[in-house]
C-alpha cells in the first residue's frame, strides 16, 4: 500500500489564501488613496489700475445777488451779586481773600475808572455812621479825640469816667461800622484836634479780619476810663512834630492815653498857600484830616465826627473869630478838581457827624451843622447828623456803666 504526500497550508486553503491576498492589495491600494493629498496652487497676477484723465467743463462762481445778515448772538446778561451792609451792628461773613496793604487811591484805581468794585458786580455797601449815612468802597473817618469828646470838661479838664463815656463810646461804634465792612472795601482813620492829625497808616488797608484788628489795636490805649489825663493828645512827645514835617514817619512811643501809634501829618506848605492862602495859622483841626483824605488816600467816602468848626479860614478878631464856611467849601471843591478830575461824580462824599456838648441843648450843634457844614454837605452831595444825647448810641453794658458812673462822678 502507497503513501500518500502531505498536501502544504496553501494547498489546502487555496480559495481562503487568495481571499486573503486580494484583501490586503486592496488595503494597501485603499491607505495610499486616503494618503494622496493633491495640491493645486493658483497664481493669480496683481490688478493694476491705470488712471485716465476725464475733461470736465468749469463752472464759473456766481455772485450772491442778495446781501446775508449775520446775527450776532448777545452776551446773556450776569447775575450781580449785591452786598449790603445796612446794620452797622451786623456782623458780614468772614470772606477769605487775600490781605492787601498799601493801596493808594483804593480798589477802583486798579481797574480804571470809575468803582472798581461796581465794575466786578459788586455793590457799594452802605454805612451809617453816628445818624450820617453814606455809600462807598473806600472810606476815610476823621474823628475828633481832642478834650471836648473824651474829657468833656470834668475834673478840672482831666476828665472823669462818666465823662469819658462819650469818647468810649465814639470809638465803639467806629469799630463797630469797621467790623460790618465788607472785605472787599477799603478804609483808614485819622485823629485829629487843633493843629494835630494822626493817621492809623499811610495807606488805605483792605477791610480784612487782620486790619480790622489793627484799628482795635491802634485805639485800644485812647481814653481809659481811669487815670489823670486831659485827651488822647495832652503831653504829646517832641517826635511827633519832627515826624509831621517828614510824613509818612512813624511814631510809637506815645502817652498811655494816646493812640498805640501814629503817622503825625500836616498839608505841605505850597498846597497850604494854594489852598489856604488867607489861613493865618495853614489847615488845621477837621479841615486837616479831610485835607490828608484827599491828597493822600483818595477815598469816595469821608465821615467827620467833630465838636464845633474850626476852619483856620477866618481871621482872629478881639474876642470871635470870623467863619467862611463858603470859603473853605470852595477850597475843597479846587483841591477835589486837582486831585479827582472835573467830574464832580467821582468826588468824595464829605459827610459831617457833630456832637452836642453833654448836658447841653443840641440847638446850637444843629446851628453848626446847618450853617458852617451846611454849604460843604451840600457841595459833596453828603449827609450831617447831630448827637444830642450819646446814650442814644450805646449798647446794654455801657448804659450800665454810664448810670453807674453817673451816680459816682455826675456831680464832679
Amino acid at each position: 500500500m502507497s503513501e500518500k504526500k502531505k498536501k502544504g497550508f496553501f494547498s489546502n486553503h487555496a480559495k481562503s489564501s487568495a481571499a486573503m491576498i486580494s484583501l490586503g492589495i486592496h488595503a494597501i491600494l485603499i491607505v495610499a488613496a486616503v494618503s494622496f493629498v493633491a495640491v493645486t496652487v493658483i497664481q493669480k497676477e496683481d490688478k493694476q489700475f491705470v488712471a485716465k484723465t476725464v475733461s470736465r467743463p468749469s463752472v464759473k462762481l456766481r455772485k450772491l445777488q442778495v446781501p446775508v445778515k449775520v446775527k450776532k448772538d448777545k452776551p446773556k446778561p450776569k447775575l450781580r451779586k449785591r452786598v449790603v451792609v445796612k446794620d452797622v451792628r451786623r456782623k458780614t461773613p468772614d470772606f477769605k481773600m487775600p490781605e492787601i496793604t498799601g493801596v493808594k487811591g483804593g480798589m477802583g484805581n486798579i481797574g480804571g475808572e470809575g468803582s472798581g468794585m461796581e465794575s466786578i458786580g459788586f455793590s457799594m455797601p452802605e454805612m451809617n455812621f453816628l445818624g450820617a449815612k453814606a455809600k462807598g468802597d473806600k472810606v476815610v473817618f476823621v474823628v475828633h479825640f481832642g478834650p471836648a469828646p473824651i474829657s468833656g470838661g470834668g475834673d478840672g479838664g482831666n476828665g472823669t469816667p462818666f465823662s469819658r463815656m462819650t469818647g468810649l463810646t465814639i470809638r465803639n461804634r467806629l469799630e463797630d461800622l469797621v467790623d460790618s465792612l465788607p472785605e472787599y472795601t477799603l478804609f483808614n482813620v485819622i485823629a485829629y484836634w487843633s493843629v494835630d492829625a494822626w493817621a492809623m497808616e499811610p495807606t488805605m488797608q483792605l477791610a480784612t479780619a487782620a486790619n480790622k484788628q489793627k484799628v482795635k489795636d491802634w485805639m485800644e490805649p485812647v481814653n481809659p476810663l481811669i487815670g489823670k489825663y486831659a485827651h488822647c493828645f495832652d503831653k504829646k512827645p517832641k517826635t511827633i512834630s519832627s515826624a509831621r514835617n517828614n510824613y509818612p514817619r512813624k511814631v510809637e512811643k506815645l502817652p498811655f492815653y494816646a493812640t498805640k501809634w501814629a503817622y503825625p501829618y500836616q498839608v505841605p506848605s505850597e498846597l497850604e498857600k494854594k489852598y489856604a492862602p488867607d489861613a493865618p495859622e495853614g489847615i488845621k483841626h477837621w479841615g486837616r484830616g479831610v485835607a490828608w483824605a484827599i491828597l493822600e488816600q483818595k477815598p469816595d467816602t469821608i465821615f467827620v465826627l467833630t465838636t464845633n468848626y474850626i476852619d483856620g479860614w477866618g481871621t482872629v478878631g478881639s474876642n470871635e473869630r470870623s467863619f467862611q464856611p463858603r470859603k473853605m467849601a470852595q477850597s475843597l471843591q479846587q483841591m477835589c478838581l486837582d486831585v479827582y478830575g472835573s467830574d464832580k461824580r467821582k468826588w468824595p462824599t464829605i459827610n459831617v457827624v457833630v456832637l452836642a456838648k453833654a448836658g447841653k441843648d443840641s440847638t446850637a450843634a444843629n446851628k453848626v451843622l446847618r450853617d458852617q457844614f451846611g454849604p460843604i454837605i451840600s457841595s459833596f452831595r453828603a449827609d450831617g447828623s447831630v448827637i444830642d444825647d450819646i446814650k442814644k448810641y450805646m449798647n446794654e453794658s455801657e448804659q450800665a456803666l454810664y448810670r453807674k458812673y453817673q451816680v459816682e462822678y455826675g456831680n464832679k
